[in-house]
């Protein structure tokens, strides 16, 4: 369990870091060229994060999925 905690606090510090050097790297008044780059790079280090998070959830909800199925189903069984 934490392991899959390190992983998405993780991605989404880099994330962070990433749109703080762009911020930074912006004051530096970087070319059309340059600031494409930046941006997309950081666009891609979020949409990593995305990723991540949604696999580390996913892999959560396989592994514990008996009780989810169960939690669902509950309305639908009878009574005794």
């Amino acid at each position: 369990m934490a392991w899959k905690k390190l992983i998405v606090g993780g991605v989404w510090s880099a994330a962070l870091l990433g749109w703080a050097a762009l911020f930074i790297f912006k004051t530096t008044d970087p070319t059309i060229k340059e600031w494409t780059m930046a941006v997309t790079g950081t666009a891609l280090l979020t949409e990593i994060a995305f990723w991540a998070t949604a696999a580390v959830l996913g892999l959560t909800l396989w592994e514990s999925r008996k009780a989810v199925f169960r939690t669902l189903l509950r309305p639908f069984r009878r009574n005794g």
